[in-house]
């Protein structure tokens, strides 16, 4: 591979980082919920209240129409909408659209467009809760039930990619209103999946060259194949291990290996007659030797030279010997044998009859079956081109200059004959010598040396760098992707946090920060805070984001049903309980409030000493009921001038003497009170239209009754229900 690759991956990464800044705008959404408002219609031109609008009399037609704008509110699932919790998923207010008839699709209003767009940036769920709210606009930042003139609350699912749904709802109270719109959801550019959670952006670079299918799946283009289609399909039957290619439909071969699909190895070179099973073999043929199988070592088979039914003998180097049937002779049996007589032995050689065969008994310096071969010596300098003759007992050896082989010297010697040069380089005679030229990635005298292109260069984030032939590849450590392993992996590209979480990047990781009331790896568990059980004395839950509600039974209250209400208070036994009535009940004054929290501190401890408290409350009321007759009458007697409704007590008269309550109060020149309330239905009725001062008589019998049960009982034809004894300033009063 060419080494100013290296310099392209280097200039890459700046493109790269130019790509991903103008990637990131277009994902901060994966889908969104848009509510179309088709028309609403106030006929009347009032509010939920049954008011005008324009303040006038409601009894009268209303003179101006309704200021009319929109609120809507998308938030997650609940199966009671609460309309004062926060919106989870959005909350938009239109500007004003009109008055009391909308036909909205129409409408060209600054600052609105339609339909209504949430985006959202997480899974979706498939459930929502859908508040649309129709408000009359004061010019006031606030709002307040005393605007709204409509409110329409819903529950569903909605499929994304589904068709516009259609809702139509109508108010039959004052207002009379009816109101229609539509809603879908869709995912956004590349988003797929039930809840527009796949991510899947169609490329055809260095990353990646695929399509995206209607679920979001990869699609490769044809002709590249892998996880994300990086890896180009190469020519059909090219070999995986010896070949490899860079776009499809091609086939490189590795160093080593040749032919149109890389499966044949690659001979050594100068090998004339032989084969290879892997790369630089020269496996000679049946009848071939030498180290480039270059020499004939059958000659016999090859070239069938012996004649008239000779038989052949190999004697190595490309030479051989017939041995001749006793009626022929010559050097490839070719020459018919009688006898001595027809002289066969050349170059002076002597022909002896042994049997039926001739031989040649041959000269000095003569060899072969008829002398026919003279035999060289070093007086006849055979050695060519310089070479040195060395006499030996067989005849001579030539030792060769430099440049030149064979038995004679005469074969000009190839340098690069021996393939000296390493990794494919090629060779070339210099001189009396060879010089290498090496392939890109290589360097030394037989380019044996594979140069480190790792030097020098630094994978960023633990990264290895692995050297290659003339290349490189940092190895990244999980998490990170690159030339140089500088781009973290962004998980939180796909969305993975759902109900508004917000997602942060870790190592090869993420973590999604969930909105109060969720929870779990990607925010998809709602928190039922009612699991811990809150709600005491039998009180019921319903879950809420990020918090609860207590449905408390009857006598209890707060935010966990543990406050015992001041209204269900035990009568003795045979009475059934009693409330003192709605009007009271609706609006406790500050004294039930501080009796409240008063009896909500000392009910533990009277459980404690139970024993003690019913004889110190028994004792109590003894001292008290003197006090208590003679407080009733100068009740009686200060309400006297108070107005024109008086309510006078049955009771008998009281002739008992007045006492002085026993309380530490008396030492501040303070009276000791009874907190008393009437309990004639007539007097009720007319207390409930306007408070006024009670009057108390004392004419009755039971004033001077030690019974203290009377004092927290009513009589059934009317009367005085005393609640309690406090201490007060000398005013007095009780409310009617």
């Amino acid at each position: 591979m060419p080494r100013r690759r290296s310099g392209r991956a280097s200039m890459r990464a700046p493109a790269v980082l130019i790509a991903l800044i103008g990637f990131l705008p277009q994902v901060l959404t994966s889908g969104s919920f848009e509510l179309r408002i088709k028309s609403f219609t106030n006929s009347l031109g009032r509010l939920s209240s049954g008011q005008c609008c324009d303040g006038s009399s409601s009894d009268a037609p209303c003179l101006a129409p309704c200021r009319t704008k929109f609120r809507v509110c998308l938030k997650i699932y609940q199966a009671n909408i609460d309309t004062t919790s926060p919106c989870t998923f959005g909350d938009i207010t239109t500007p004003v659209l009109g008055g009391n008839s909308l036909d909205v699709p129409n409408l060209n209003v600054e600052g609105f467009s339609n339909p209504i767009v949430f985006p959202f940036d997480f899974t979706w769920p498939g459930t929502f809760s859908l508040i649309v709210e129709a408000w009359h606009d004061t010019n006031e930042t606030s709002r307040s039930d005393d605007t709204l003139i409509a409110r329409m609350t819903k529950q569903s699912i909605a499929d994304v990619g589904g068709p516009w749904v259609e809702e139509e709802q109508r108010w039959g109270g004052p207002g009379s209103a009816h109101l229609r719109l539509s809603y879908r959801v869709t995912c956004a550019a590349h988003y797929y999946g039930a809840g527009c959670e796949v991510l899947c952006r169609p490329r055809d670079d260095a990353f990646g060259h695929y399509t995206c299918s209607s679920s979001g799946e990869i699609v490769c283009r044809p002709g590249w194949t892998g996880d994300y289609c990086s890896k180009p399909r190469c020519l059909p039957g090219c070999d995986a291990e010896h070949g490899h290619c860079l776009k499809p439909d091609e086939c490189i071969c590795h160093t080593g290996w040749v032919g149109e699909l890389c499966d044949q190895c690659q001979r050594h070179p100068g090998c004339f007659h032989g084969t290879c099973s892997k790369p630089w073999d020269c496996i000679c043929e049946e009848g071939w030797g030498g180290l480039f199988c270059n020499q004939d070592l059958n000659y016999c088979t090859n070239h069938r030279p012996c004649k008239n039914g000779g038989t052949c003998h190999n004697t190595g180097q490309g030479s051989y010997t017939c041995v001749c049937p006793s009626e022929f002779t010559g050097l490839n049996c070719e020459l018919p044998l009688h006898s001595c007589e027809d002289r066969p032995c050349l170059n002076g050689g002597a022909c002896v009859q042994e049997g039926k065969e001739l031989v040649c008994a041959c000269p000095s310096g003569y060899e072969g079956a008829q002398c026919e071969t003279r035999i060289l010596t070093c007086a006849d300098q055979p050695c060519r081109n310089g070479g040195t003759c060395e006499t030996r007992s067989s005849g001579y050896v030539c030792v060769c200059p430099p440049g030149f082989a064979g038995t004679d010297c005469a074969m000009e010697a190839n340098p690069c004959a021996g393939n000296p040069c390493r990794n494919g380089a090629t060779c070339s005679r210099a001189g009396d010598s060879y010089r290498c030229s090496c392939k890109p990635g290589f360097k030394g005298n037989r380019c044996e040396i594979d140069i480190d292109d790792c030097a020098g260069i630094v994978c960023e984030h633990g990264g290895t760098c692995v050297d290659l032939v003339n290349d490189r590849r940092c190895q990244c450590a999980p998490g990170f992707v690159g030339a140089r392993c500088e781009t973290r992996v962004d998980l939180c590209l796909a969305k993975p946090c759902a109900n508004g979480g917000k997602c942060l990047v870790l190592d090869n990781d993420y973590e999604c920060r969930c909105l109060p009331g969720f929870a779990g790896k990607d925010c998809s568990i709602d928190i039922d805070e009612c699991d811990s059980s809150p709600c005491q004395n039998g009180g019921s839950c319903r879950d809420r984001v990020n918090g609860y509600h207590c449905d408390c039974s009857a006598g209890w209250g707060g935010k966990a049903c543990t406050v015992l209400l001041a209204d269900f208070v035990s009568k003795p036994a045979g009475d059934h309980l009693k409330r003192v009535g709605d009007m009271e009940e609706e609006s406790l004054s500050g004294r039930h409030v501080a009796l409240i929290a008063a009896l909500s501190a000392v009910v533990p401890a009277v459980a404690l000493a139970a024993a003690v408290a019913v004889a110190c409350i028994r004792r109590r009321r003894k001292r008290a009921q003197n006090a208590a007759d003679a407080e009733a009458r100068a009740q009686n007697a200060a309400n006297a001038g108070g107005g024109g409704r008086v309510i006078r007590n049955t009771w008998g008269k009281c002739e008992a003497p007045v006492a002085e309550c026993q309380n530490a109060h008396n030492a501040a020149a303070e009276e000791c009170k009874r907190k008393t309330l009437n309990t004639e239905s007539a007097a009720r009725l007319l207390a409930a239209l306007d408070p006024r001062l009670s009057r108390l008589s004392a004419d009755s019998a039971y004033c001077a009754n030690s019974d203290t049960s009377l004092v927290k009982r009513a009589l059934e034809g009317g009367g005085v229900y005393v609640l309690d004894d406090h201490c007060l300033p000398p005013t007095f009063a009780t409310q009617v």
